[in-house]
């Protein structure tokens, strides 16, 4: 009897797991986190307009995001990038989505973001295809705490078999770029996170970049 109980342990984890992940779901609900930032329209020299619009969540091609935070920033120099966050229960590689648009990814060197209270690495990629071409700089946080795609995936199971709330952010900047001006891009999005995360208190901080 002792040796037939493991194995209706691990057969009772295996139908849980399939169960939650191969039976319909329903779309993605959270705690409103969004309610608990004040990123500014305006700050320092950059200047935004809305692009909320642009993201329709009731795509069924978005049932994995619960809401979506989207801004086109422009500074004096009139450059551009568009600061996104992704409300979502999980996430999808943004390699994923580019590739199937016809877009070649280029990985680059992970940067690091130094601020006055945390420094935190974000995952960078550059996508091309005639006429377009951009870098993306993203990072994910789940409870406050950055985590890379593999721990993404482990806390959306352990979440999921206990129905434990959880919120999850995808942080995510986009700016147009050519194979010349990546490390231009770079530079940039240094200069808007250095920026943004001095218009932000500490605990909202914790949601954007992790601690």
């Amino acid at each position: 009897m002792k040796q037939i109980r493991p194995l209706i342990v691990i057969i009772l984890l295996v139908v849980t797991c399939c169960a939650s992940f191969l039976l319909p779901k329903p779309k993605y609900t959270s705690p409103n986190i969004f309610s608990k930032l004040t990123i500014p329209e305006k700050f320092f020299y950059w200047l935004s307009r809305d692009i909320s619009a642009d993201f329709n969540p009731n795509d069924l091609r978005y049932n994995f995001i619960s809401r979506v935070f989207a801004r086109e920033y422009i500074n004096k120099y009139n450059q551009r990038l568009t600061f996104l966050i992704l409300d979502a229960g999980n996430f999808h590689n943004p390699k994923v989505c580019y590739g199937a648009s016809g877009y070649q990814a280029k990985d680059l060197t992970s940067p690091e973001y130094k601020l006055k209270d945390r420094s935190f690495k974000a995952n960078a990629v550059f996508f091309e295809k005639p006429g377009d071409s951009v870098v993306i700089i993203y990072w994910i946080t789940i409870n406050k705490k950055q985590v890379d795609w593999t721990r993404q995936k482990i806390l959306q199971l352990w979440y999921s078999l206990f129905n434990k709330e959880k919120f999850g952010l995808m942080v995510r900047l986009d700016i147009p770029a050519t194979p010349q001006t990546i490390d231009s891009a770079l530079k940039l999005s240094e200069e808007f996170i250095d920026h943004l995360a001095e218009q932000l208190p500490l605990d909202q901080q914790d949601y954007l970049f992790g601690r």
